[in-house]
């Protein structure tokens, strides 16, 4: 396993600038499976310096992404519900479903139980500055490039800061 990533189908010095998901984005990711270990994860975004590694089937379908933010949260304090008893009966004043969405994710052993399952997913030929605006505004990172919903390529947010980089260089 290398320590970096791969490097991106664009290189600094070619004629043609970075305008589309596919020029930019590494065009062979690593990707876990759904049973894949919770430590192998950590280990593998560790090792490559990634955000966060996408989960995919045996056929290579998108199933989720498993991110830094999905790991950390292992060892954040669990909110519980909170509950009005009136009369015997028990009224939820807060949502169960994020507090079992963060049980999940704490005593998740597998990338299924802790990945995100509504990854930033877009296509080959998404322009870099929707890329750039969903990173943003979603906060998503990395952002996962499928091809018939398939794997073929992964975006973060150190690819698009390593080509404002090269840009400026190029500039000077």
């Amino acid at each position: 396993m290398a320590n970096q990533p791969s490097p991106p189908r664009w290189t600094p010095g070619e004629a043609k600038v970075p305008s589309i998901a596919a020029d930019l984005m590494d065009p062979h990711p690593p990707s876990v499976r759904p049973e894949t270990r919770v430590g192998d994860v950590a280990r593998l975004l560790l090792e490559r310096h990634l955000s966060g590694v996408p989960v995919v089937s045996e056929t290579g379908e998108v199933l989720g992404v498993v991110t830094q933010a999905d790991l950390v949260s292992r060892h954040a304090y669990v909110h519980f519900p909170f509950y009005l008893n009136i009369l015997g009966g028990v009224i939820p004043l807060t949502s169960t479903r994020h507090f079992r969405e963060e049980m999940r994710r704490v005593i998740g052993r597998t990338a299924a139980d802790v990945m995100t399952t509504d990854p930033c997913v877009v296509a080959e030929d998404t322009d870099l500055r929707e890329v750039a605006t969903r990173m943003a505004e979603d906060g998503a990172d990395p952002v996962v490039v499928v091809r018939d919903g398939r794997l073929v390529g992964l975006l973060t947010r150190a690819d698009l800061v390593r080509l404002i980089v090269v840009e400026e260089d190029t500039r000077a």
